[in-house]
Parts: C-alpha cells; sequence; structure tokens
C-alpha cells in the first residue's frame, strides 16, 4: 500500500494544482496559542514535544483505525491525503514552469522576480548568476517540498510526512521558542534523505560526476546538506559550459526533466523493496 500510496500522490501533485488547498496557517494559530499559554515559559524541547506530538498521535490514531475498513481503501485514501498535504506548501513544477515561460518570452525582470517570489533566489544583475543561482534552488526545493516528504512517509507513514512537515515549517518560522531548535532535527531529518536523493541524482544523470560529488561527502555532518543537493544537481545536468550554465529556461527545463526521472526511479526502487519484501 505504501507504494500506491506514493505513486498516487506524485502523480497528483505532479499533474494537478492543490497548493490552494494546502492550508497551514492553522498550525502557526495552534502555536500561537501555545505560546500564550504556560508552555510559553517551558525549554524549546518540551514546547516542541507538546506541539507536534499530539498532530502525530492524531494522525497515527487514524491511521490504524482505518486499516480495517473496506478492505483498506479507506486507510489508502487517508495516506494520500496526508502525504500531498504534507507537500508544498507550493507546487514547484507550477512555479517553474511559470518562471521557464518568462525567460522564453525574454522578460528577465519578470522572470527573476517570480523566481524570488517561489523560490528566495534573490535579484541579480547578472543573468548567468542568476540561472546559477535559480538551477541550485530547484533541487533544494525539490528535495524539501516532496522527496523529503515522501521519504518520511516510506519510513514512517502518515506519521513521518506529518513530522517532516511540521518540523519544516517550525524552522522557517515559529511563534513558540523552539526555530533554532526546529532547524536542527531538520537538518538530521534531512541528512539521510539528501544522501538518496542525490543518489538516484547519479542514476538518472551523469553517474560518474555526480557519484564523484557524493563519495567526497556522503559522511560529512548536516551542514553539507544543500551543498550537496546542489552539487550533485548541476554535476547530473552535465549542461556546464566551463563554469557557465545555458541560459534562457533551458537549464532550468533540463533540471525538471531531471528530477521527474529520479522520482520515477525511486518509485522503482521502492516498487522492488515492495516486491522483495516478503523474501525477509
Amino acid at each position: 500500500m505504501t507504494f500506491i500510496i506514493t505513486l498516487i500522490s506524485l502523480v497528483i501533485e505532479r499533474f494537478f494544482y492543490w497548493g490552494h488547498l494546502r492550508y497551514w496557517r492553522w498550525f502557526t494559530k495552534y502555536q500561537r496559542w501555545l505560546s500564550t499559554s504556560r508552555i510559553g515559559n517551558w525549554p524549546p524541547v518540551l514546547q516542541l514535544i507538546v506541539c507536534i506530538l499530539p498532530l502525530l498521535l492524531v494522525v497515527g490514531l487514524l491511521n490504524c483505525l482505518l486499516a480495517g475498513w473496506l478492505y483498506g481503501i479507506l486507510k489508502l485514501i487517508f495516506g494520500v491525503v496526508i502525504v500531498v498535504y504534507c507537500f508544498g506548501p507550493h507546487n514547484i513544477w507550477v512555479q517553474v514552469y511559470a518562471c521557464i515561460n518568462e525567460l522564453h518570452k525574454g522578460d528577465m525582470p519578470l522572470a527573476m522576480e517570480h523566481a524570488d517570489t517561489a523560490f528566495k533566489v534573490g535579484t541579480f544583475e547578472q543573468m548567468q548568476k542568476f540561472h546559477q543561482t535559480f538551477v541550485r534552488a530547484i533541487f533544494v526545493a525539490m528535495h524539501e517540498r516532496v522527496f523529503a516528504v515522501v521519504f518520511w512517509f516510506v519510513l514512517l507513514g502518515p506519521v513521518g510526512a506529518v513530522l517532516y512537515r511540521a518540523i519544516t515549517l517550525m524552522s522557517h518560522e515559529s511563534p513558540l521558542n523552539t526555530t533554532q531548535l526546529a532547524a536542527k532535527i531538520r537538518l538530521w531529518l534531512d541528512w539521510i534523505s539528501v544522501r538518496v536523493f542525490t543518489f538516484i541524482f547519479a542514476l538518472g544523470g551523469h553517474f560518474t560526476e555526480v557519484f564523484k560529488r557524493w563519495k567526497q561527502t556522503v559522511f560529512k555532518g548536516p551542514e553539507t546538506n544543500e551543498a550537496m543537493l546542489t552539487e550533485c544537481g548541476v554535476a547530473a545536468l552535465d549542461v556546464m559550459d566551463g563554469e557557465l550554465i545555458p541560459e534562457e529556461g533551458v537549464a532550468e527545463k533540463e533540471a525538471i526533466k531531471l528530477l521527474d526521472r529520479v522520482l520515477i526511479m525511486g518509485l522503482v526502487i521502492l516498487a522492488i523493496l515492495v516486491l522483495l519484501e516478503p523474501v525477509y
């Protein structure tokens, strides 16, 4: 069922736009309510546990209760809803292709504005610097918005998807005194998923170049996560002309194509693991 839920969720995210339904402001309001209570004076570790644990318990309980209903169909639907809800919050394909369309039209200022709004890449006077930053931001965003959610769902079920999204949101901003702690936890949550993600880059792109960089950073600490994503991603594209990246949206389009292949390969690997599971 894990494979089916993952497949359906990725198809929905890839070909449909549900970003407007992913409403997470309730989570911020919930944290704000906790911060105004006695809990707001507790140590950050306890604040984070009290904030996240009830969500995980509710999701885990519902997942268990639905397992025996309608031959597991309700559990499947619940899993898909949770995973799709934990993606994003914005659809990366929609945002990247919107920027690529502007680049094809030659509207560089608007493309740069859209990219900055969606991926926080900043603004640049030199277009080459913009393209290099934008391409790297696509790899980081794909991991945070999609792959890491799938990874923790595969390991821990719906609870894992909710855990990762909640920690990520708290690491960006939290009314509680937990932002730094959540950021550290997120780095460690990302540590293993980044290494799996970038290894699949080698299978979907330039294997030799990616694997060379992968070996150099695989055992380093979580502070290397982002650099590993960007370096392996660019190496997998194999579109660099020396130190230059193709402009006019070419590199960005190739990055999305690569990531599509990587996700498909991830599904194939997951399917093989599911088929081999009875053997053990």
